[in-house]
């Protein structure tokens, strides 16, 4: 066992040695304090934390090329209903909240805009 704590920035003389997974379960031993082996001890009891990862609807609307419209939403139906309020608002749209509907209007009356709805993930943490 080596004598000092093997957990990163901890500088006490170690206590115990505990088993550590690094390629395979338990494949190696680390030398801890009493604090440090109080936190591994309570991981071990409570399992291990994973990230979560958060997925958000991206929105922009860009004129010419230049993003004009933003946002990030839950879901994608709060992204088109922001894309909807928005051609409304701004564009003269007056059809219904989907998006092949969208689509085909924007085809059809407007060609210098561009519209992007895209899914993307966020660690939350």
């Amino acid at each position: 066992m080596d004598k000092y704590c093997q957990t990163s920035l901890c500088e006490n003389e170690a206590v115990k040695e505990v088993p550590v997974s690094v390629a395979g379960a338990s494949d190696q031993k680390r030398a801890l304090c009493a604090a440090c082996t109080e936190a591994y001890d309570w991981g071990v009891r409570h399992g291990r934390m994973t990230p979560r990862r958060k997925r958000i609807w991206v929105l922009a609307v860009a004129d010419r090329g230049i993003v004009v419209h933003g946002g990030a939403f839950s879901n994608k139906p709060k992204a088109v209903e922001a894309l909807v309020e928005y051609l409304r608002a701004n564009e003269d749209y007056s059809g219904p909240s989907d998006m092949p509907s969208i689509s085909d209007w924007l085809a059809e009356h407007d060609e210098r805009l561009g519209v992007d709805i895209f899914p993307a993930s966020l660690d939350a943490g």
